[in-house]
């Protein structure tokens, strides 16, 4: 029940993700409540605006599909910067509105102060509460679908430990049909028999009953005949079917559902800046490259004269990166490095390198040296959030060396993107950390969302003040 699809989601799903939005709203809303109450230097009339504010915002950010599916993470402490940065936003917005109308003066600090501080805490606690509903209301085995595994594959062995990980999906396999002799998949399921065998156990010829709720098909490079009878017949039934994919297409990475000319089809991360759903993203990227430029006009007149008093040549460095759909693009960046041949091969910046000037590397640490890059912004060729842009030489080397990695040329690059608040950031000196590099920004691409942008902005703030990776 608590499982959605990445591109389009049941009724059912729908409603409960708003019934999840409602109750994170009113725990915002007593939270602030009692808080009030409490504290007798306040007139609660006050507050009126702010909590009516406050409630119908939460709903409308916690109301979200990623934060109903992490409800089944097995360390519920994992969901508090989940939590935390959507109240943050909550929050923001009650101080905006208050702003607006002018009452921010009648706001007691000392009540917003402990709101601010207890309410993630408390959302932590109602998460608690729907996930510990959940378990006990599917702890009823008549509440669970039973569920049967068609002709697997490794995909479907990876679902079944899923499945069997993850109570809330609420879902029990019971057995697998394959004409195959050995074991599949590998999880200890019982093998009920060949597909000759599945069409009659699933659906009863003479009753018409089907024995289960959800059927899972495994689609390799070569089925076999008899999956077209069994899908036949689930075609005239009520079980519900899945069909899990794997074959030299399916392979690909992200593969999604999506509609085209409102036809369903199988997209391979695809962008999800589509059409109209492209505007949202590019108004945040004009609202945020024109404020950033202006307001940090004073910061970027004084790092453009240490820059110049600090070592000889030009203040900004250019280089050409490749942009949306692999075609280059001048990427700027303050100059942190001494002057060197443009023509040469790029060499990552690395611990201690003597390329580095004394202040250059205080721009690298506080990735002070991106800020050119709102210019870029600006122009559209990049966005606030988005894969970081490589150079070309190191694209051309590891699209050949990591799978996926050009699939994340499939929107535009960002100056902070969701590997660089993951730790994914700096010298990327072994394969293996530019493979985890490459699954964050396919990640992020898959779930993009306006609010996972504002997320990312949020903590790349205190990933500059706080990290270690970047030299």
């Amino acid at each position: 029940m608590f499982n959605t699809t990445s591109t389009g989601h049941s009724q059912p799903a729908q409603l409960l993700a708003v019934l999840t939005g409602i109750a994170f709203g009113a725990t915002v809303y007593f939270t602030l409540f009692c808080i009030i109450i409490n504290y007798e230097k306040v007139i609660p009339e006050v507050f009126g605006v702010r909590l009516l504010i406050a409630s119908l915002t939460s709903i409308i950010v916690f109301s979200s599909h990623n934060l109903l599916n992490a409800l089944q993470e097995k360390n519920i402490l994992s969901l508090l910067p989940n939590l935390a940065g959507r109240w943050f936003i909550v929050f923001m917005i009650v101080l905006l509105s208050a702003y607006v109308d002018k009452a921010a003066e009648q706001l007691s600090r000392t009540v917003m102060l402990l709101w601010l501080f207890i309410t993630p805490f408390n959302l932590l606690l109602t998460a608690l509460a729907i996930r510990t509903a959940g378990n006990m209301y599917y702890s009823n085995p008549a509440r669970r679908r039973k569920a049967v595994l068609i002709w697997s594959n490794s995909a479907c062995a990876d679902l079944v430990d899923a499945l069997r990980k993850t109570p809330l999906a609420a879902i029990d396999l019971i057995g697998f049909f394959d004409n195959r002799n050995e074991s599949r998949p590998p999880s200890n399921l019982e093998r009920l028999g060949g597909l000759s065998e599945a069409a009659d156990w699933i659906v009863d010829p003479e009753t018409g009953r089907v024995a289960v709720d959800v059927v899972f098909i495994g689609l390799n490079t070569k089925e076999p005949p008899e999956l077209a009878e069994i899908i036949a017949i689930l075609h005239d039934s009520t079980a519900t079917t899945y069909f899990v994919p794997e074959s030299l297409i399916f392979g690909m990475p992200g593969i999604q559902l999506r509609e085209l000319a409102g036809k369903p089809v199988l997209a391979s991360t695809e962008t999800p800046f589509v059409g109209l759903a492209a505007l949202p993203k590019r108004l945040l990227d004009l609202i945020g490259s024109i404020f950033g430029l202006v307001f940090l006009s004073p910061i970027l007149l004084l790092i453009a004269a240490g820059i110049k008093l600090s070592s000889p040549g030009p203040i900004f460095f250019k280089q050409k990166r490749y942009g949306i759909a692999g075609k280059p693009i001048n990427v700027y960046k303050f100059r942190s490095m001494k002057q060197g041949d443009s023509n040469g091969p790029v060499i990552q910046a690395t611990v201690s390198d003597k390329r580095v000037t004394r202040f250059g590397r205080f721009l690298r640490r506080t990735s002070l040296d991106e800020l050119p890059q709102l210019f870029n912004v600006l122009r559209g060729d990049m966005s606030l959030v988005g894969p970081r842009p490589h150079a070309i030489d190191h694209n051309e080397l590891y699209r050949k060396l990591v799978s996926g990695y050009m699939f994340r040329h499939k929107i535009k690059p960002g100056i902070t993107g969701w590997a660089q608040i993951n730790g994914s950031r700096g010298e990327t000196e072994t394969l293996e950390k530019m493979q985890a590099r490459i699954d964050y920004d396919l990640y992020y691409i898959q779930h993009w969302s306006i609010w996972l942008d504002i997320v990312i902005l949020w903590r790349t703030l205190k990933v500059v003040f706080g990290d270690k990776n970047a030299y």
